[in-house]
C-alpha cells in the first residue's frame, strides 16, 4: 500500500472508531436515530460523556426483574423505613416498579441523560418518589440507602460483545471505570444494606475487594446471562456462576474511596 493509502486507511478506521464510541458503528445504528426520537438523546449523552457512561442504550420495560425485586423484599422485610435509589433509572420504569414491592419506601431515581431525567421527572410515581441527576455529589446528598439497585448499568455494548465474541474489552470498557462506580455506590448504603447488580460486564466481587460486603447466596446466585470478564478486561470462562445481591456487614474503618474526577458524569441536570 502506498504512504497515500495508508494515511486513507488510517483516518478510515479512525472514523469507523470515532462512530464505535458513539454507538453508530453499524447501519442499524443509524436508522435507529430515525426510528426512535429516545436514541438522539442517547448519542447525546454517548458524545458528551463518551468515557463516563457506563451502559449506552436505555431500552428499558417495567417489571424486568422481578426475581430480584421480590428477592430484596425479602431481605429487607424487617427494616423501615427504607430508602431506595435506582442507579440509571433509564426512563423511570424501574422506579414505578419499585413502588409495588416497596409501597411505604422513599425511592430515588438517578439517571445521567438529561433529556431521560425530564421524562421522569414527568412520570406519576406514587409514594415518595424523586428523581435526580446521577452525580456522586447529588447521590450522596440523598443518602444513604438501604438497596442500590444498578440493573443493565454496569456494561457497555452488551450485544456485540456477545454477538461479535469479544475477547478483550478494555479499551471501551476499561475495569477500573466499573470498578470506582460500584465502590462509591457500595460507600452509599447502610450497615446491612443491599447492592443489587445484574447485567454487569465485571464481577461485582472484583470492584469491591477489600470492602466489608458478602454475597447473598441464598437468592439471586446462578449462573450469568452473559460473558464476565477480569480485572484486565479479559474475557473469563463461561459460565460464570455470580451472586447478584451483596449485603454491607459493618461500616469500614476508613472512607471508602470515590468515584476518581475522570470518571463522574459531568454536571448538568438538577438536583
Amino acid at each position: 500500500m502506498s504512504p497515500r493509502g495508508s494515511v486513507r486507511a488510517g483516518r478510515v478506521a479512525t472514523r469507523r472508531s470515532r462512530l464505535a464510541e458513539a454507538g453508530l458503528a453499524r447501519l442499524g445504528d443509524v436508522l435507529r436515530l430515525f426510528r426512535e426520537p429516545r436514541a438522539w438523546s442517547e448519542l447525546v449523552t454517548r458524545t458528551l460523556f463518551p468515557s463516563r457512561i457506563h451502559q449506552d442504550n436505555s431500552f428499558t420495560w417495567p417489571d424486568r426483574y422481578p426475581a430480584l425485586f421480590t428477592a430484596a423484599q425479602t431481605l429487607l422485610a424487617d427494616r423501615a423505613p427504607l430508602r431506595i435509589l435506582s442507579f440509571g433509572c433509564s426512563s423511570g420504569e424501574e422506579v414505578q416498579s419499585l413502588r409495588h414491592y416497596f409501597p411505604d419506601a422513599v425511592i430515588v431515581g438517578a439517571e445521567i441523560n438529561a433529556s431521560l431525567l425530564r421524562a421522569c421527572r414527568e412520570r406519576e410515581v406514587e409514594g415518595p418518589t424523586l428523581f435526580i441527576s446521577s452525580r456522586d455529589e447529588v447521590i450522596q446528598a440523598h443518602g444513604p440507602f438501604d438497596a442500590i439497585f444498578c440493573m443493565a448499568v454496569f456494561t457497555r455494548r452488551p450485544h456485540e460483545v456477545e454477538t461479535r465474541d469479544m475477547r478483550d474489552i478494555s479499551r471501551f470498557y476499561p475495569f477500573d471505570r466499573f470498578a470506582a462506580w460500584a465502590r462509591f455506590l457500595a460507600s452509599q448504603l447502610t450497615p446491612g444494606g443491599l447492592l443489587i447488580v445484574e447485567h454487569a460486564l465485571y464481577r461485582v466481587e472484583d470492584a469491591l475487594e477489600g470492602l466489608p460486603f458478602r454475597p447473598v447466596l441464598t437468592h439471586g446466585f446462578a449462573p450469568a446471562k452473559g460473558p464476565r470478564f477480569d480485572p484486565s478486561g479479559m474475557r473469563l470462562a463461561s459460565p460464570q456462576l455470580i451472586a447478584r445481591i451483596f449485603s454491607r456487614t459493618a461500616l469500614a474503618s476508613t472512607r471508602e474511596p470515590e468515584p476518581p474526577a475522570s470518571l463522574l458524569p459531568s454536571k448538568y441536570g438538577e438536583a
